[in-house]
């Protein structure tokens, strides 16, 4: 069946961010905690699934922290891991921590001290006046300029030629289309699914079926970084099979190389590229 839309998602796919959300999550979760945070254990989080949003991923990196300083037992790798098996997200986070230590890490969590100082330091003071009219805790250039696209304008102009082109993503919408203006990529909020306007969050399939739906699609393909952007492929086709809709990983993200490929192909991927301007010479065949 010939692939009538495409979706893609921004952060890794489209645009560098470990140079700034990456970078947010670790600094934010180093000055709450007093503790620096490996950018290695962000990808733990980000495999264990249900890690989306990157402020409760940032709120999760909190929690286990401060877990091991109030005694949790388990390396970090063995507690994401349980995390992972108990289904992922900040729900799984602190059920896994309570039964093992009670209330003591959620006792010192803040999660608007989180979102305060994560904004400031990926917006930078001026954006973060823009955004919300009032100082930042920190003042610092924001992290988003050090941001670049992945995406070529060769490949943007292919993808609106051949398709229709829609946005699935955890940002913000404001954020997104920072993001969608300096990639030049001109696209209605009707097709931007962002943290405010997508009915659920990844893995839910809710907000690709309703682009699915807006587009009208009969085949769709969701290009996607991490193994939640597959799982949302895979969900969407239990609960639509009318449609047809299939999941190509980017090694541009937190996943790479040989053992990337793999996760993403474990995980139900019918593809995987090296990035996104790969793209164009898949549908090819596709």
């Amino acid at each position: 069946m010939q692939v009538d839309s495409i979706i893609l998602d921004i952060d890794g796919v489209m645009v560098d961010v470990s140079e700034s959300y990456r970078r947010a999550i670790a600094d934010t979760i180093e000055s709450l905690s007093g503790e620096e945070f490996p950018l290695e254990r962000i990808q733990l989080l980000k495999n264990a699934g249900g890690f989306n949003d990157d402020w409760e991923l940032t709120d999760a990196g909190i929690l286990c922290t401060l877990a091991k300083r109030h005694g949790h037992p388990d390396t970090f790798a063995s507690l994401v891991q349980k995390i992972g098996d108990n289904g992922g997200g900040l729900p799984a986070t602190k059920k896994t921590i309570s039964k093992v230590i009670g209330s003591a890490a959620e006792d010192e969590w803040d999660p608007g001290a989180v979102r305060a100082m994560f904004q400031s330091f990926y917006l930078g003071r001026k954006k973060f006046l823009e955004c919300f009219q009032h100082e930042p805790i920190i003042d610092v250039p924001g992290y988003y300029l050090s941001e670049e696209n992945i995406i070529s304008a060769q490949t943007i102009d292919q993808l609106l030629t051949q398709f229709n082109v829609g946005v699935l993503t955890g940002r913000p919408l404001s954020e997104a289309h920072m993001a969608l203006d300096s990639m030049e990529l001109d696209i209605s909020d009707d097709y931007v699914m962002a943290m405010e306007n997508s009915p659920s969050k990844k893995p839910h399939p809710a907000g690709l079926i309703s682009l699915a739906e807006k587009f009208n699609s009969s085949s769709l393909v969701y290009v996607g970084d991490t193994l939640d952007d597959i799982k949302t492929v895979v969900n969407a086709t239990k609960a639509d099979p009318s449609r047809n809709y299939r999941g190509v990983g980017v090694l541009t993200g937190g996943l790479s190389g040989i053992s990337g490929k793999k996760m993403f192909e474990e995980n139900g991927a019918d593809a995987v590229i090296s990035t996104v301007n790969d793209l164009p010479e898949l549908l090819l065949n596709f």
